[in-house]
């Protein structure tokens, strides 16, 4: 079966590979393994100062940025280890009691820098960037990969002897 696959906008999707390690969504899901992540054709529309936000958190700079502005193509493959609300756990959504996050509209309390608040927090881990995107046609949700896609993706992960992805679903 192939993988199942998530669109992500840029600059989201770039993000991803350099350690954000929530992906904010306005539902949960019960999904739990790897998932292929598709940096989607569209640029998410964001400020300037969000930008630099992202800049500073992944480390790359502006140039580096745009160089790894890929857009419909898979960049990543991630595992899904857990989907909560924002302040669903004991502590409001984990930590974070001193730090406002610039872009989660200055919410404080968040399980992580990337999180925003009002939105199911999709927790992400083992995050392997592709050496070589993949190109492909994305869509909403979760979603398989085309076999092609699919056996792109793998090759690259085996190439990298980087574990082979799994997946279970809870609930």
């Amino acid at each position: 079966m192939t993988l199942r696959a998530l669109s992500v906008k840029q600059p989201w999707s770039t993000a991803i590979c350099h350690g954000k390690n929530v992906e904010n969504r306005s539902r949960p899901t019960h999904f739990r393994g790897t998932v292929a992540i598709h940096a989607s054709k569209t640029f998410d529309d964001v400020s300037p100062a969000t930008l630099d936000w992202i800049a500073e958190m992944t480390g790359l700079t502006p140039r580096q940025a745009a160089q790894q502005d890929v857009r419909g193509a898979v960049v990543a493959v991630a595992e899904i280890v857990g989907c909560h609300e924002d302040g669903d756990l004991d502590v409001p959504c984990g930590g974070y009691d001193d730090q406002v996050i610039p872009y989660g509209l200055g919410a404080t309390n968040l399980c992580s820098p990337w999180a925003v608040a009002g939105q199911w927090h999709w927790q992400l881990a083992n995050v392997r960037a592709l050496a070589e995107p993949v190109p492909c046609k994305g869509a909403l949700g979760l979603w398989r990969l085309p076999a092609e896609v699919d056996e792109a993706v793998r090759a690259q992960l085996v190439a990298r002897s980087i574990n082979t992805p799994t997946e279970t679903t809870h609930g």
